[in-house]
């Protein structure tokens, strides 16, 4: 969490004789910084929206050169939340370079790694990102803590969900943070039964914690409809990794693009080969860090090709989760909101049911015996390899090429970096012709960071130079034509 602050600025424009402001909103509730900015013309409507992501971290570039079975273990420090995710991504990659055959039993406890930080990043957003926005507008500082004043039941049984979830990482991945059991090839250990068995008993201990966690963040938003409905879709697509036929699968399936308007798939392509550059494109803004990411046949119109990922993507392009308590509440949504469903605040929403999915799918799996075909050798140490899965966050890339062990290209594209064009469609939707100047700085914070951090962005994945502490967190700024600031909105 970050500090939280308001600097106000000022020019006057003579000729039409009035005063633009810019506003900085300082974010808090994110991972890393970045800026939200209005433009605002000569009658104080806002005209655009920007966000800026203002960190920078070089870590492509400073892999060049380095082993290519080192990169499962090196790329998880790009992040401590979802750490394990990287990993899997990474080693998915590396097993392209290096022609490797992964048997089945490894593929199991890869999926197993993936699973738990799935479940630790889906309850631990709703408590400390995403429901704190539905507690009432008159609630001064929206947090846990305050969560946990009116609501101490939901996140105490929410965080021993976490805790779950960064156990199961734990035992299949060799630690919580940063887990390291993956290798190309396989995986370097099997879970121990004594490990798994006392695992599967604390998941058969805390299912209270799920019923009590689910229940009541669903009773919140469900009393928040309004709220919901506020805030409208401005992106054009959604995507997301999903099995050959359809099924919940976040490591393994065919990537599928839809239109968030009426569903329909508009491209699919495999999550094992380079195969994406044929339908996704990245480029840069002179205002951040975050290369951004849209849909490649509409890149001369990059705002009209605009791509949501996360919870609400999956959402709308599995068939089912495979648990029936999971597919009978996103089908009552389906019904309730109509199908797709692309509110971003539903993003939420979609987080608790996967939890529940993720809960009952990991308890599914610890009953099953797990055989010890878990490596099989790598058969070159030349070519070339791309590995997509679900993250939390949505969908991750990454993109690897390899001479004689050592990597010459690395290309990571997060889901935060294909969001951020999307929550500044979603801003612009919102904001662009309110007059800025009839708004109180508490509203327009709380509307800006509501659709920002329905995307749970991570700045430090998306951001491709080290933080100085020279600029604040996430800040909300108006600006002239001239992208002049002249208003900072602070919460």
């Amino acid at each position: 969490m970050c500090s939280r602050g308001m600097d106000t600025m000022g020019s006057v424009d003579e000729k039409a004789g009035t005063r633009r402001k810019l506003k900085k909103i300082l974010v808090t509730l994110i991972e890393g910084h970045a800026f939200v900015i209005f433009k605002t013309g000569r009658d104080g409507r806002v005209e655009d929206v920007l966000y800026e992501g203002v960190d920078t971290r070089m870590f492509e570039t400073m892999w060049i050169g380095m082993m290519i079975d080192e990169l499962p273990r090196v790329t998880p420090m790009i992040c401590g939340v979802c750490s394990a995710t990287h990993h899997i991504a990474s080693v998915k990659a590396a097993d392209g370079v290096r022609g490797a055959e992964v048997p089945e039993d490894a593929w199991r406890i890869r999926y197993m790694i993936n699973l738990g930080i799935h479940l630790n990043n889906q309850a631990l957003h709703p408590l400390v990102f995403g429901l704190p926005d539905f507690l009432p507008v008159d609630v001064e500082k929206r947090s846990m803590l305050a969560l946990a004043k009116k609501y101490p039941e939901l996140v105490k049984a929410g965080v021993r969900i976490m805790e779950l979830g960064h156990r199961v990482v734990a035992v299949y991945g060799g630690r919580d943070i940063h887990p390291i059991n993956a290798i190309p090839g396989g995986v370097a250990r099997k879970p121990s039964s004594e490990e798994i068995g006392k695992l599967r008993d604390l998941f058969e201990k805390h299912r209270g914690d799920l019923e009590v966690f689910a229940k009541t963040a669903i009773k919140i938003m469900e009393e928040s409809k309004d709220k919901i409905e506020t805030y409208k879709p401005g992106y054009s697509y959604m995507m997301a990794v999903a099995g050959e036929n359809g099924e919940y699968d976040i490591v393994n399936g065919r990537v599928r693009i839809i239109d968030a308007k009426t569903g329909s798939v508009v491209a699919e392509f495999s999550d094992r080969t380079t195969e994406y550059l044929k339908y996704l494109k990245e480029y840069t803004v002179p205002y951040s860090y975050i290369r951004m990411v849209t849909t490649k046949w509409r890149a001369q119109n990059p705002r009209e090709g605009t791509i949501h990922v996360s919870a609400l993507a999956r959402a709308n392009i599995v068939k089912s989760y495979g648990v029936e308590w999971a597919d009978e509440l996103r089908d009552r949504l389906f019904e309730e909101w109509g199908r797709p469903l692309n509110h971003p605040l539903l993003a939420t929403y979609l987080r608790v049911v996967e939890t529940i999915a993720l809960y009952e799918t990991i308890s599914r799996e610890l009953e099953k015996p797990l055989g010890d075909n878990i490596y099989t050798p790598p058969l070159r140490d030349t070519g070339e390899g791309v590995g997509v899965i679900e993250a939390p966050r949505g969908t991750l890339i990454h993109h690897y090429r390899g001479e004689e062990g050592k990597t010459t290209f690395v290309n990571i594209i997060t889901p935060t970096a294909i969001n951020a064009a999307a929550i500044e469609a979603d801003l612009r939707d919102y904001f662009v012709g309110k007059r800025l100047d009839e708004m109180r700085d508490r509203d327009v914070y709380a509307a800006a960071v509501a659709i920002a951090r329905s995307y749970d962005p991570c700045m430090a994945c998306a951001t491709h130079a080290t933080y100085t502490g020279k600029v604040s967190p996430i800040r909300i700024v108006v600006a002239d034509e001239n992208w002049k600031p002249i208003r900072v909105i602070k919460p």
